[in-house]
């Protein structure tokens, strides 16, 4: 009752660190942290000190108890309020939960108890009402608090997502209004003296938390010679199953230096894939931090697959912390995971195109005319990442670099000939400049397994040129720059017929998020 005294807080504590994350320790006088019901993170907030009627026993005048939850989890479009749009939708499609709970400690709710005493001192005793404390979250009344004369009970409650208020944007925040009415059956209580309303009953909060579920965003990354603007229309794909994805990491290979290193021995310029890890591990936290997530989906092309790959399976040795929140103005971080990674005609056994580009460095320009149209393109195209593409250094990197426990798999694994008749036509070419370049590379891929060129040096003479090529044997279907027996390294999706320059197109995207939303091949529902 009003005789009680206030409860004296308790003093902020060391900030906790607990594996997989870290967070301020629970401040208050409950028998209870916030760790009852998990770790705080992008999908757990929690408010245990930010609030001035936080952690303090409050009387009706004192009040209302107001406590504000952030969520910086990005989802979906919302709103003018923050309400998740077509919220039905999104939880068919596993983008979110159903149901978000709410829970906290309250104190001393004398909810049974129903007291006779003089409040406005006439000498007459006054019946008095039970406590009612009512809780409202962003002022829509849920119900009220429940308990018992001098203990702390734990509060569950249940609503539906669509109550909660979610960031407009990657990068904003939302705030969630939690309010306690308290002692409200009393504040219009007839007296015996003829007045109105009594103070009789007063409560504590000790911390809010929501819990809610969330899919996870998809980061592209994107292959040899492109940007992340290559994934436009993939990215569109995705935005129609409701899904969000980031195209923001556009990659740099190393400076050429001139001339280029012969062969692939010890050199920065050979070693594109710790190049591109070492980017991807600034480009990663960063997206996953505007979402608001602590676990990102990777959907990747060609050589992003490797280069993903290397970042994904170095999360277990030297994890990644991220920022998802804030408590008492310190940070809540979480370690970074990768549920799962998509790769589009990756090749993971890698490409006798670049074991031509290799071989071609031996050569001049000139020289590399001399020994035919294969050997002068991959001359022509020379570039950092021959060397992490050959088929014996490709394998060896996959072999050394699996994927973390938890990651998923699923792969694309094209064949350019729609039609079955050999050859690519120009409707199977597009993208490539010349119809006739795209089933030349076709062919060659198809019928050849490896290839050594050799430099015999003739005095008065020409150099002599040789180009030993090693047939397969048997003819190799694939996108006309990866087999499809390299690019198979995951359970593969239904979907060929496509070329390498044009397998990331939307419906290809549409088709991969709705078997990841039937938990198929991938898993991309809320977790």
């Amino acid at each position: 009752m009003r005789v009680f005294a206030a409860l004296v807080c308790s003093a902020l504590v060391p900030g906790a660190a607990l594996a997989g994350g870290s967070f301020p320790a629970h401040r208050g006088d409950s028998p209870w942290s916030f760790t009852i019901v998990a770790e705080p993170s992008d999908t757990f907030v929690v408010n245990d000190t930010d609030s001035g009627t936080i952690d303090t026993f409050l009387f009706r005048s004192e009040g209302p108890i107001v406590i504000e939850v952030p969520i910086h989890r990005y989802v979906g479009r919302t709103d003018a309020d923050g309400h998740l749009l077509d919220v039905d939708d999104l939880v068919k499609r596993g983008i979110v939960s159903e149901k978000a709970t709410l829970r906290l400690p309250a104190f001393d709710v004398d909810e049974k108890t129903f007291p006779v005493f003089d409040c406005d001192g006439d000498g007459v005793d006054d019946q008095l009402m039970n406590e009612v404390d009512e809780i409202f979250l962003n002022d829509e009344k849920l119900g009220t608090l429940k308990g018992d004369n001098g203990i702390w009970t734990s509060q569950n409650l249940t609503v539906p997502i669509s109550k909660l208020k979610f960031p407009s944007s990657p990068g904003a925040t939302a705030i969630n209004r939690f309010r306690v009415d308290i002692d409200t059956a009393n504040k219009d209580v007839v007296l015996s003296s003829g007045a109105v309303g009594c103070e009789v009953w007063g409560v504590a909060i000790d911390w809010v938390g929501i819990k809610f579920k969330a899919s996870s965003p998809v980061a592209l990354v994107h292959g040899i010679r492109s940007s992340g603007a290559v994934w436009g229309d993939f990215k569109a794909g995705l935005a129609d199953d409701k899904v969000e994805s980031d195209n923001t990491i556009t990659l740099a290979d190393p400076p050429a230096p001139d001339p280029a290193p012969v062969g692939c021995g010890a050199d920065p310029y050979n070693d594109t894939i710790q190049n591109n890890v070492a980017q991807l591990q600034a480009f990663i936290p960063a997206i996953a931090e505007r979402y608001g997530t602590s676990s990102l989906h990777f959907g990747t092309h060609s050589k992003g697959g490797l280069d993903s790959l290397g970042f994904i399976s170095g999360l277990a040795a030297s994890p990644i912390q991220v920022t998802v929140g804030t408590m008492g103005g310190q940070p809540v971080k979480r370690d970074l995971e990768a549920h799962s990674i998509v790769t589009l005609d990756t090749p993971h056994a890698g490409s006798v195109l670049a074991k031509y580009g290799v071989e071609a460095r031996q050569l001049t320009a000139l020289q590399s005319l001399r020994a035919g149209l294969n050997v002068a393109a991959a001359k022509a195209f020379e570039g950092a990442y021959y060397c992490d593409l050959t088929p014996a250094r490709a394998s060896a990197f996959v072999a050394s670099h699996p994927l973390t426990s938890g990651t998923q798999g699923g792969s694309v694994a094209a064949d350019a000939d729609i039609n079955g008749n050999g050859q690519i036509d120009s409707a199977e070419a597009a993208g490539f400049p010349l119809t006739s370049v795209a089933n030349r590379l076709y062919q060659l891929i198809g019928t050849v397994a490896d290839v050594t060129i050799t430099v015999e040096r003739r005095t008065l003479l020409p150099d002599r040129i040789t180009v030993a090529e090693v047939p397969n044997g048997a003819f190799r279907p694939n996108d006309v720059i990866v087999t499809r027996a390299s690019a198979a390294r995951y359970p593969t999706y239904d979907i060929t017929g496509w070329n390498h320059l044009n397998v990331h197109a939307r419906v290809n995207a549409d088709t991969i998020a709705a078997d990841a939303q039937s938990s198929g091949t991938v898993d991309w529902r809320e977790r």
